[in-house]
């Protein structure tokens, strides 16, 4: 949650100053303003990646837990492993290319794959509860 708050910050608050800095900036000043612009957009793909990443981790984790148990389903564990290394790998990927074609062709599937899984098991979770 760290993580996700602290992209929004510099995705949302840092980057859009920084960006309205360069746009405004005079003729002189536009290139060193572009490059603290695109600085600021680094920090944003490290906290992307990141996020991605422990994503992954997370529910690969979760996947494992879910495996491991009797209460729900063991295909919800598999599912979380299935959405949770590839959401992991594009975070890698991520790391290494920035917001290439790549890292968000891995990414977003997998990420909307996990958001599917996190509805279901919560649909499940508030089917079953106080069994």
């Amino acid at each position: 949650m760290a993580v996700a708050a602290a992209l929004q910050a510099v995705d949302g608050v840092a980057l859009k100053v920084m960006v309205d800095t360069w746009a405004a900036a005079p003729a002189p000043q536009k290139e060193m303003a572009f490059q603290a612009a695109f600085a600021v957009r680094q920090v944003e793909v490290g906290f992307a990646s990141m996020l991605s990443l422990l994503f992954g981790l997370t529910a690969i984790v979760y996947g494992i837990a879910l495996l491991g148990g009797r209460t729900y389903p063991q295909w919800m564990g598999g599912l979380a492993i299935v959405g949770g290394v590839p959401t992991a790998v594009g975070g890698i990927v991520m790391a290494h290319t920035g917001f290439s074609g790549l890292a968000m062709a891995i990414n977003m599937p997998a990420s909307f794959f996990l958001l599917v899984w996190m509805f279901t098991l919560g649909v499940l979770m508030w089917r079953w509860r106080g069994r």
